[in-house]
């Protein structure tokens, strides 16, 4: 209600006609203050009806106030302006009734209507869509809501959302008709929606939702267009729902037309050219006679943008014109470029790092403010900010010019941090350790300032009673391009080999640098100080080593990689000049690729090869702890951890164990358990065998893959097979009277596993058997993990 009453009449005295008090009362102080700065008529102006109904309107379009009234009176000094206002009724308390079967919690998050709102009918209609989206987003396609409120006082409302839940719809059948190049089970997997499965329970598969089937469509025509078929038509896909008393069910019928294949015509390249014509041609991945992909086309569009950005060259246009000939079915294309001027940076601005400082990012971007803009630097910079893994996959790079300068483009980089620390919890039983485990910790990123602090500690029931290792890497050491680290560990341990020297205490010193020297390229070197002290009366082993390495690594990420190459030539030399008393070379050379089979980034191949060689010098020995064993979690899974350690290992001398009875010093008979192979080797002989190798050689293969068609699925499988030994020296073989092994001569194993990515950390379930079971061998081995990320 509208009300302006007049006290007095207006006076026409200039003096008498001024406001000389606005008086609010009906609300709040805070929206008396709100009130009083919104208003046109203000204290000392003249009086003006027009000026007054323009506030009322204003007051009222505040949303607050249900009646708004507005009294003149004169008095000796002038005018008193008095609002008075009743507020709206406001919602005290939401009350969401029948819901059982989605978190309240979740929906609440949702609504946009929160307690002590004022009632608006229009936002109870927009929650009401918001509560329902939530449930078919849930698969409950049939919910309904309804709402009504209570008075408690004039002012006060109780709003109650009724829900009708319904039965759980679920999408059983998905029809495809009328393709041909694709079949309907292809379909299926590269599309969104998916019909139920048996791990409906944690995924989203079988839930039915209107925007996945329009992605769907979206879908089905990339495929398609990639294959040439330009002219795909998908009709809008029929959705039938099957009603029964405990639960309802879809099914999603989808109709294509799929047109006749094209291919590449003439390609061509028109404008302004940089160079020499012939040599962007050679760029361009679509060729004549190729079948045509669109896709392809922008990707060579992008190229040739490229390489004109990389010259300073920010506003070039390649333009694509394409020609289509019906009657041989053919495409010409033709990249018409348009280069415009050069563009210079101006500012470097980032934004969303809240934990990493400025610098950190800063320097991994080359080009500086101020210089000749260079998209492919630009690139560069992006790309190493996405190896350091402390952000998420996806950040962007806005560009914005100048309003005053067009040549001059100031640089957004807007990131999202991501979790940046990890833990990994192993818990094990072998019959030669009895139970094992340990913990890591690992924290990048540290304090913001791209560091990183890892920890671990193992333990087992036998062997390796504790071992303790710290690491503190700087990857720009005083802001150069060196990095540097700095380790310790500490390892207790009981000798299990033939020379039984009881307890050992190994001390572990080490500091390493890095640095750059070609785009992808690095060079490393490490220097390393090793104590390993015995309980027994046995000479102690002082190992002073350097490791010079060369690595080149394109991998995209060093937590979760899905694609990328990495190799390391490494070698070890251990003894003069750098002191100790053992002197060895140790060659290792590690090579791993990742291969993404899909656009998601969810079916991932991982090849793996891992070779090494050590060489003794001038006689020394090669300390047993430091020969080569192979097997366990992090080598060939189906086998026990170091079960292949060369023909002398303990896993070999128990197959080949025999009871003798022999002559003890006191002239008694005893009966003792010897290996079969040494009975008739002579002391000197059995100083040459020793229990592990002096080379290997590690071969992995593992596929990784959802094990559900819903591509946000938190459960992954794995499939992997592995080969994998080790070799002694050669006398070693001609004593024992073994074949000695070739280089493909290799033990064996595959296996299957599953991954649960949880709030907990990861989880790995991993069964390993052996493809070339020997006797007295446990034929399999089951195997668990878990990490995670903090």
């Amino acid at each position: 209600m509208l009300m302006i009453s007049m006290l007095q009449p207006l006076q026409t005295h200039a003096q008498e006609n001024r406001i000389v008090n606005i008086e609010v009362t009906g609300t709040s102080e805070l929206e008396v203050a709100q009130i009083l700065f919104a208003l046109e008529t203000q204290v000392n102006a003249p009086v003006d009806q027009r000026s007054i109904r323009r506030d009322i309107h204003t007051i009222y379009d505040m949303g607050l106030f249900q009646d708004v009234q507005v009294e003149v009176e004169q008095t000796a000094e002038g005018y008193v302006l008095r609002i008075h206002v009743t507020e709206s009724p406001r919602v005290v308390r939401i009350i969401l009734e029948g819901r059982t079967l989605v978190s309240q919690k979740d929906l609440q998050e949702k609504m946009t209507l929160k307690k002590m709102d004022i009632y608006d009918p229009v936002a109870v209609t927009e929650n009401i869509k918001i509560i329902e989206d939530q449930y078919r987003k849930d698969g409950y396609a049939r919910v309904y809501v309804e709402s009504r409120i209570e008075e408690k006082t004039e002012q006060e409302y109780y709003l109650y959302f009724s829900i009708n839940e319904a039965p759980r719809s679920y999408l059983t059948d998905i029809i495809v008709k009328g393709a041909y190049v694709y079949s309907e089970l292809d379909i299926k997997r590269f599309i969104l929606s998916s019909e139920v499965d048996c791990f409906s329970w944690i995924n989203e598969s079988g839930i039915f939702q209107e925007e996945k089937v329009n992605q769907d469509m979206a879908l089905i025509a990339q495929h398609y267009l990639k294959l040439g078929y330009i002219k795909v038509f998908i009709n809008k896909p029929r959705v039938i729902l099957y009603r029964n008393p405990d639960y309802s069910r879809l099914e999603i019928n989808m109709d294509i037309k799929e047109g006749p294949q094209y291919f590449a015509g003439k390609i061509d390249i028109s404008g302004d050219i940089l160079g020499e014509k012939e040599k962007l041609m050679e760029l361009l991945a679509l060729k004549e006679g190729d079948v045509y992909n669109p896709f392809l086309q922008n990707t060579d569009r992008a190229g040739l943008n490229e390489v004109y950005q990389e010259q300073g060259y920010a506003f070039a246009r390649i333009i694509p014109r394409t020609n289509i000939h019906e009657e041989n079915r053919t495409v010409d294309v033709t990249y018409h470029i348009v280069k415009k001027e050069k563009a210079y940076i101006g500012r470097l601005d980032i934004a969303g790092n809240a934990e990493t400082r400025d610098y950190v990012i800063r320097r991994e971007f080359e080009i500086q403010e101020d210089e000749l803009y260079n998209g492919k630097k630009l690139q560069e910079g992006q790309q190493n900010l996405e190896r350091l893994g402390f952000f998420e996959a996806g950040m962007g790079l806005e560009k914005n010019a100048r309003d005053d300068e067009d040549n001059i483009l100031d640089i957004v980089t807007r990131l999202r941090e991501t979790q940046t620390g990890s833990f990994q919890a192993q818990l094990g039983y072998s019959d030669q350790s009895r139970f094992t485990g340990g913990v890591q910790l690992s924290k990048g990123n540290l304090f913001g300032r791209g560091q990183t602090l890892r920890l671990s500690a193992q333990f087992s029931e036998r062997d390796v009673q504790n071992d303790y290792n710290i690491t503190f890497i700087e990857p720009r050491l005083f802001d150069s391009r060196t990095s540097t680290s700095i380790s310790f560990s500490h390892r207790r341990l009981t000798d299990n080999t033939d020379l039984n020297r009881g307890e050992i205490n190994e001390n572990t010193y080490g500091i390493g640098f890095g640095h750059p020297i070609y785009r992808m390229w690095r060079f490393a070197l490490r220097f390393n100080a090793t104590d390993r002290l015995f309980q027994k009366d046995y000479p102690n082993i002082i190992k002073r080593s350097i490791s010079p390495s060369i690595t080149y690594n394109t991998v995209n990420h060093p937590v979760f990689p899905s694609d990328g190459l990495k190799n390391t030539f490494t070698v070890t030399h251990t003894g003069t000049p750098f002191g100790g008393n053992t002197r060895f070379r140790e060659y290792e050379y590690h090579y791993q690729q990742f291969w993404s089979l899909n656009e998601n980034r969810t079916l991932i191949v991982m090849g793996q090869a891992r070779l090494g060689y050590l060489q003794k010098l001038d006689d020394f020995p090669i300390p047993s702890e430091d020969r080569f064993r192979v097997g366990g979690i992090n080598s060939l899974r189906g086998f026990e951890f170091y079960e292949v350690s060369g023909p002398f290992g303990p896993y070999e001398r128990d197959r080949h164990q025999k009871q003798t009875s022999i002559i003890n010093p006191l002239g008694l008979q005893q009966t003792t358990t010897v290996d079969d192979r040494t009975e008739n080797l002579t002391p000197d002989q059995l100083k040459n065998l020793e229990s592990g190798g002096i080379s290997q050689r590690i071969f992995n293969l593992e596929l990784l893959f959802p094990l559900s068609q819903d591509e946000r699925s938190f459960v992954r499988g794995v499939i992997f097979m592995e080969a994998g030994n080790v070799n002694a020296e050669s006398i070693q073989y001609e004593l024992l009277d073994v074949e000695e092994p070739k280089f493909l001569d290799l033990r064996r194993s595959a296996g299957v596993g599953a991954r649960l990515i949880t709030p907990v950390g990861v989880l790995r379930f991993e069964y390993g058997f052996k493809l070339d079971k020997r006797s007295k061998e446990s034929p399999d081995k089951f195997e668990f993990n878990i990490s995670g990320l903090f």
